[in-house]
């Protein structure tokens, strides 16, 4: 009995200095503990339990999650509708009657391929006539020349003579020309719509005959926000879907960004280009076109870690069991998850629960630590 007394006045007097420890914390903080631990004449292991004890039962439980990393990219969506890349509706040169139209809907027409001819009689005519006065201009301006030599014509009738050669060569020339706008050509490479005309038909140069579509390339064009100007980059890749074949993606890339915004929707207009070599797809389609703008990689938190006070962001870090205050800025909401900017690193604790009672600098214990 006598061994034990001290064992027993031991713990009871731990137990009386926990007892003033909380009282001491809960009445003035950690800085009346320390004050109470220097005044108090008990020994080291006694301060240590004792400190232990007090800080397990001040420190706030939270449950915190890991800053994770995702990239800030953002994903633009718009409706298009699509056109060849060159695309005409043909009118003839000149007016006549129709005598020949090889040309049908859906066929491939090469460069300069003969779309339809016109009654040319009479510019064949006019031709012939053309040649005709250009061989008497020769003859006569070589006679000319001939007496002048001879010294019986003066040096102003050989000039008459070649001035009247010079104009019947031009009149040649234009009795061509008109003799070759009887036939409308083709301009480029394409796929002829259906004709307007038929055989037989007189038209006129307001006559519209039909469509001309090289649609090796289809191009959609769509609006882009301001704000994401400078992530836009000629060649970036985009992806597209079409009600004609809603299970396809559609791949291609921009091919064309505008010299200016819109001052009025603040927008500015790009161009994509989609390669359409199988020709399944068709100008004037709508196009539901997808562009992916990458940006760069950025803290990822949770929607619950993040409070607010006077307008203004931030979260609860916890580094060695202490509670940091940490202001960030919100880029973009995913979900649940917030991406900020901030002094924060991935790996680190924050709190997402329990944070009504966190003040700067005070400990924490947590009670459930998931990753994000």
């Amino acid at each position: 009995m006598t061994d034990d007394k001290p064992s027993r006045t031991g713990r009871l007097l731990r137990s009386g200095i926990v007892l003033a420890i909380a009282v001491a914390v809960a009445w003035g903080g950690r800085d009346h503990l320390k004050s109470f631990f220097a005044n108090a004449g008990v020994d080291s292991k006694a301060k240590t339990e004792a400190a232990q004890t007090a800080q397990s039962r001040s420190a706030v439980p939270v449950l915190t999650e890991k800053v994770g990393e995702l990239p800030d990219d953002v994903v633009v969506q718009a409706i298009g509708t699509a056109r060849a890349v060159r695309s005409v509706m043909l009118y003839p040169d000149a007016n006549g009657e129709i005598v020949e139209f090889p040309v049908r809907a859906e066929k491939e027409v090469g460069k300069d391929e003969i779309i339809l001819r016109l009654d040319s009689r009479n510019g064949a005519l006019a031709v012939q006539v053309a040649e005709t006065r250009v061989r008497e201009a020769e003859s006569a301006l070589a006679r000319a020349e001939k007496l002048r030599q001879s010294n019986v014509n003066s040096a102003a009738n050989v000039e008459d003579a070649a001035i009247v050669l010079e104009r019947a060569r031009l009149e040649l020339n234009q009795a061509k020309v008109a003799l070759m706008d009887r036939s409308l050509r083709a301009p480029f490479d394409g796929v002829a719509g259906i004709p307007k005309v038929e055989i037989g038909d007189r038209v006129s140069t307001d006559t519209a005959i039909l469509t001309l579509d090289d649609r090796s390339t289809l191009i959609v064009e769509f609006d882009v926000a301001e704000k994401h100007l400078s992530r836009l980059s000629y060649d970036l890749p985009i992806s597209a879907q079409t009600a004609a074949f809603p299970d396809q993606s559609i791949a291609g890339y921009i091919e064309r960004i505008d010299s200016r915004v819109d001052p009025v929707s603040r927008t500015v207009l790009v161009r994509a280009a989609f390669d359409n070599r199988d020709d399944l797809l068709r100008p004037g389609m709508s196009f539901i076109v997808t562009l992916n703008l990458p940006g760069p990689m950025l803290p990822a938190v949770p929607e619950l870690a993040l409070q607010w006070e006077d307008g203004r962001s931030y979260i609860w870090r916890i580094a060695d069991g202490i509670a940091e205050r940490v202001n960030v800025q919100t880029r973009r909401r995913l979900n649940n998850t917030v991406l900020i900017e901030g002094d924060l690193q991935p790996g680190q604790d924050v709190v997402v629960e329990g944070v009504q009672r966190l003040r700067q600098g005070l400990a924490v214990t947590i009670s459930n630590n998931t990753g994000a």
